[in-house]
């Protein structure tokens, strides 16, 4: 297995190399020359390391357990090379050499799991390379471009476990197809809305493209000054459409795209519709928030993407509870949100409402025989399995996150944000924090973008059957 999974992630590495470029053709075009030596050694290194890696190791079919292996390595090991921009230039507050790289490593992971918790005070002090990096960034690890291209080289029966284990549906019966579909899409998205906020007055291409990214995967938020310009109606809606457009499956945008208005509307998405108009109801009456930005940050929360301007911190109990619930439930299955997703909170109560009848059942409370298994059971089991397994980390988390010295519901909200890939903070996370705290983060982050069971699974020190 170890063979496999390194060959492939040679592959991905290279693929992430290839795609620094960018970047750096940015950073030559506006002659950013005290950022290229940091973007030429982070190429140098996907490069290099891919091609030892696939130099040594022959690439062969990837089964179940492999490809989640793959999958917690590939965020492992690029957000560990892509850290060397933030450590070369060191954008943060700080000399030990240590803390250092690990405040590298975290803006590097914050990044790559679309999290979008950053320690670099003000981002507008960041030339254009580097704002198109993290950008590239958030991409590879949201759209999961590196995975879409991998599509080009495996076999159906690779696809298929790979697929599994990120939780991709085949959407039009050809599992090659819907990964070109998916990177289609969501590129011509972006193209489109970078294109009307370039007509209504946004006109630096660079920043424009770079936050349609950030919003779309749920990335960092661009600094207080910066995000002002996008407080008026016109951008706020189209920011709220475009993080709708993130947070529903790909189903949705599939269909949409293909003009297949009648199937539109599955039940997950008609579900997530209602907890969106519920949420910002909610958030209107016992917050006292225009609708407008009440429906603003629901979406953000929901979707992860993780924009907020209504100070957070400030708000009530009740508001701050509906948030946190809202991140942990998250977004549609197979979209750009984190959280739980909607489909597993629908299996969940299918696979309640069938405890409770069986028990009924058996107790004769009710008149009805007892109900064979279905064909869906283990579905259910999963997405039961799913939900306990992040709850109990979100708790065990913020238990120990409370030891920095914050409330337990603020540890909720931080950690919360953490593991649901949200990125926004109440103001603990920050550079200033012990090491200790960092690295627990990162772990949060990196388990929230992988998902616990993939993560179980790649741990699990035992060949697992089909």
């Amino acid at each position: 297995m170890r063979s496999r999974v390194l060959a492939n992630l040679g592959f991905l590495l290279q693929i992430a190399g290839i795609l620094t470029i960018l970047p750096i053709a940015v950073g030559l075009y506006f002659n950013e020359t005290g950022q290229l030596i940091s973007l030429f050694l982070a190429c140098i290194g996907f490069l290099s390391c891919g091609f030892l890696m696939n130099a040594l190791s022959e690439r062969k079919e990837l089964d179940l357990k492999s490809s989640s292996v793959l999958f917690l390595a590939s965020f492992i090991v690029l957000p560990l090379i892509g850290s060397i921009p933030y450590i070369y230039n060191g954008p943060f507050n700080g000399s030990d050499l240590f803390d250092r790289l690990t405040n590298g490593y975290f803006e590097s992971v914050s990044g790559f799991t679309t999290t979008g918790f950053s320690f670099i005070q003000n981002s507008d002090v960041l030339p254009r390379s580097m704002l198109v990096y993290r950008s590239l960034t958030e991409l590879m690890g949201g759209v999961g471009i590196v995975f879409l291209l991998l599509a080009f080289f495996q076999s159906r029966q690779s696809l298929n476990h790979l697929g599994n284990a990120m939780g991709v549906d085949n959407v039009n019966g050809n599992l090659k197809k819907t990964f070109f579909s998916v990177l289609a899409i969501y590129s011509a998205i972006i193209f489109i809305f970078t294109a009307v906020f370039y007509l209504i007055g946004f006109q630096d291409i660079i920043k424009t493209g770079s936050f349609m990214i950030d919003t779309i995967t749920g990335g960092f938020q661009p600094s207080p000054q910066q995000f002002q310009q996008y407080f008026a109606l016109a951008p706020k809606i189209l920011l709220t459409l475009l993080m709708f457009l993130g947070s529903v499956n790909f189903v949705f945008n599939y269909r949409l795209f293909t003009l297949k208005l009648r199937k539109l509307l599955s039940s997950e998405v008609v579900l997530y519709l209602g907890i969106l108009g519920l949420s910002t109801l909610l958030i209107f009456l016992f917050g006292g928030i225009h609708p407008i930005d009440s429906l603003f940050h629901v979406v953000s929360m929901s979707s992860s993407t993780g924009f907020d301007y209504i100070n957070i911190p400030a708000q009530n109990s009740t508001v701050l509870s509906i948030f946190i619930v809202l991140m942990i439930v998250g977004g549609c299955t197979f979209s750009m949100a984190g959280g739980i997703r909607v489909s597993r909170l629908i299996a969940f109560g299918k696979s309640v409402g069938r405890s409770i009848k069986e028990i009924f059942a058996r107790e004769k409370v009710i008149d009805e025989p007892i109900m064979k298994a279905e064909a869906n059971t283990l579905e259910n089991s999963t997405a039961t399995v799913s939900i306990v397994l992040l709850i109990f980390t979100l708790v065990i988390f913020a238990v120990i996150f409370t030891t920095i010295g914050v409330s337990f519901t603020d540890a909720l909200f931080e950690v919360g944000s953490a593991l649901t890939t949200n990125g926004i903070s109440m103001g603990a996370t920050t550079a200033t924090m012990p090491i200790g705290y960092k690295w627990l983060m990162i772990a949060a982050m990196t388990i929230g973008r992988v998902e616990i069971l993939s993560v179980l699974m790649a741990l699990v020190p035992v060949r697992l059957k089909e």
